[in-house]
């Protein structure tokens, strides 16, 4: 039409043909605002691939902590604290072996973007930018993983627990900025650059938010390179991702800081004992507990190579302290027994001698070191077998001996003969060889006792040593501890079994609540404290009437008091000052037949008895039951008599032995 008008208003003459109107169109250049929005919407799919690394970058470090939390539950931690290694070595030999292992998923990923050459992420100003991302990733959130392993006792839970937070933190953020920056106005971005620099305390942030801040800016070059313009900046410039890996290199410092803090327990205080309880008067002790006190307190236990002062531990929640004010000392070439029933509080006292957990109050000596001020020198010269095998079940028994051989410090060329001195020693030359994980119950036991004894200790702590030995093995481990003695070394053993405290230790005390209730020699506690005899008779039939019987024991012996009573049996105990044994035989043969009595025995009172006339009086919610345990109709389980203190007779037969 505009050719037909142009053409019909020609001069006359003019060839029409030469004559006409040419249009050309061209969209106009976009604004650097809408080049932002098409860039943006062009790196989505480079995005996803951020959250995708994200995501498989979360589990990695959360593993870290597994192994860990074993270590810790298990006391292999604090057996290799004991053994010579420094706590900050222990970090940090962690942080290198972690690093090297975080290396590997580091490099897989750098290698993939290879592959499918991906501009963003590979090209030659990118990839250097990528290698430090993920570098000092690994170096700042390997440290953060670290302090999860003091509150954790289960690997599992932790394990899931980190790798959600990481994924939460990781991509939570990074999508959360970048969607802001995508639809938010100029008042929202103001909002999304204060979110940015705050989250930049989370390694999970700045490596997921350096990757799309890479990608970002990659789009952004692309895009104005179709109109011949060079805009590509540096990606380590401050406001791209330069802050970002700065953040990553200060938090690794301060997050491995924040662990050993913890570790040396900086944040935690023991608050003094008057805000936690109030600490009754000790009362009436025994005379020999009272003494060893006095002496303690008045500074006269000098030679002694073990002292404890006062030794108080207080538990939060709990209106009773679970150690007490102890008050001990033992000497060089002593074995000393600790003996109570479980939560007396002899594992918490171990626990404090070895550094496992605070002190409330008091104070303790170890071969003239402080517990409190100079454990690191505490830990020199003590051996401990905890109540638990703090074992690795993937090392064999030999490498176990070989580790703390070389954690005690024993020189290289002896770690292999030191080793074989403690597989002989033990009996374990038959499973030396094999994994731990496969040893029974009485071979861990040994695994752990000769642990204990490397280094030759001058005292050595053996928490529950014989549980689940058979009684050769018992036996064995008896000769060697009796070997230790003799070295002039002391041993401080727990123990339920009373056999074994009369046969290794020279002198033991009773633990009940966290006190002492009695402390002595073997013989001095059965003499003080087990006069008397000990009468168990069985009257025949399937439902026997025990009252006559009962009438005439409570007429004929005088002054006895009843133990026990079950369906068939009577058990009394009867002071030695009352009566002779030739009179408790003389009646109970006369009348046995009348009282239809199947057959009696009379012993001397055993440390068994001792122990658990003691025991009656122990707690479990520390609130004393004096008053409903001392009952005369009282029925406890007694452990087996011993027979070399037995006096008895069986259907007739009179057998006497008495100590």
């Amino acid at each position: 039409m505009s050719n037909g008008i142009l053409r019909a208003n020609l001069p006359p003459g003019e060839e029409a043909s030469r004559y006409g109107i040419n249009a050309f169109n061209h969209p106009l250049n976009l604004t650097k605002e809408q080049l932002s929005q098409v860039a943006l919407v062009t790196t989505s799919v480079d995005v996803l691939v951020s959250i995708c690394v994200i995501f498989a970058m979360s589990f990695v470090p959360a593993s870290f902590v597994v192994f860990l939390i074993q270590e810790r539950v298990s006391k292999a931690k604090h057996m290799q604290f004991i053994s010579g290694v420094h706590p900050l070595l222990y970090w940090v030999a962690n942080f290198m072996w972690d690093m090297l292992n975080y290396f590997v998923p580091a490099i897989l990923v750098i290698l993939i973007f290879i592959c499918f050459q991906q501009k963003a992420y590979v090209s030659s100003s990118n990839l250097p930018v990528l290698a430090l991302l993920l570098l000092l990733y690994g170096w700042s959130i390997t440290p953060l993983m670290y302090p999860a392993s003091f509150f954790f006792k289960i690997p599992s839970t932790a394990y899931v627990v980190l790798t959600s937070i990481n994924i939460l933190i990781g991509i939570n953020g990074s999508i959360s900025t970048f969607v802001m920056e995508l639809f938010g106005d100029h008042e929202i971005g103001g909002i999304n650059d204060i979110l940015k620099n705050v989250l930049l305390i989370f390694p999970h942030f700045c490596l997921g938010r350096g990757l799309i801040d890479m990608v970002k800016n990659q789009a952004m070059a692309d895009a104005l390179e179709r109109f011949g313009e060079n805009r590509f900046r540096s990606p380590l410039e401050w406001d791209m991702v330069g802050k970002n890996l700065l953040a990553m290199a200060v938090e690794g410092v301060v997050f491995f800081i924040i662990t050993i803090f913890i570790q040396y327990r900086f944040f935690i205080k023991p608050r003094p004992v008057s805000k936690l309880t109030k600490l009754g008067a000790l009362g009436e002790e025994d005379e020999e507990v009272a003494r060893e006190r006095h002496r303690i307190v008045q500074g006269l236990g000098q030679g002694d190579i073990l002292e404890l002062r006062q030794l108080t531990k207080v538990f939060k929640r709990k209106q009773k302290p679970a150690v007490d004010r102890l008050c001990v000392g033992i000497p060089p070439g002593e074995c000393f027994g600790l003996l109570g029933v479980n939560g007396a509080g002899k594992t918490t006292t171990f626990k404090m001698l070895t550094g496992d957990t605070i002190v409330t109050s008091g104070e303790a000596f170890l071969a003239g070191k402080s517990i409190l001020r100079e454990i690191d020198e505490v830990h020199q010269n003590m051996g401990y077998c905890p109540q638990f095998d703090a074992i690795n079940d993937l090392l064999t028994g030999r490498e176990h001996l070989e580790l703390y051989a070389v954690l005690r410090g024993v020189p290289e060329q002896d770690v292999c003969d030191v080793a074989e001195w403690g597989i002989r020693k033990l009996s374990l030359l038959k499973y030396a060889d094999k994994r731990a994980g496969s040893y029974s119950g009485g071979n861990l036991r040994k695994l752990s006792t000769a642990i204990a004894l490397i280094g030759a200790p001058p005292v050595v702590f053996l928490d529950e040593p014989t549980t689940g030995m058979d009684p050769k093995a018992r036996r064995a481990l008896w000769n060697c501890i009796h070997s230790i003695i003799k070295e002039g070394r002391s041993v401080v053993l727990t123990s339920h079994s009373m056999e074994e405290c009369e046969a290794l230790c020279t002198r033991m005390a009773i633990m009940v609540n966290g006190r002492f209730r009695c402390l002595g020699s073997v013989q001095h506690l059965k003499n003080r404290f087990g006069d008397g005899y000990t009468i168990i008779l069985r009257v025949a039939g399937p439902d026997p009437d025990l009252q006559p019987v009962m009438k005439f024991i409570e007429s004929e012996l005088s002054g006895s008091t009843l133990k026990e009573k079950h369906r068939n049996m009577l058990q009394y105990q009867l002071p030695s000052s009352l009566t002779s044994l030739a009179h408790i035989f003389s009646i109970l043969g006369k009348n046995k037949d009348t009282l239809r009595i199947e057959d009696y025995s009379v012993t001397q009172t055993t440390l068994d008895q001792v122990f658990v006339n003691f025991a009656k009086d122990q707690s479990d919610d520390y609130v004393s039951k004096d008053a409903s345990v001392r009952r005369k109709d009282v029925a406890i389980n007694i452990p087996a008599l011993s027979p070399t203190h037995e006096t008895s007779m069986r259907g007739g037969g009179q057998q006497e032995s008495v100590m």
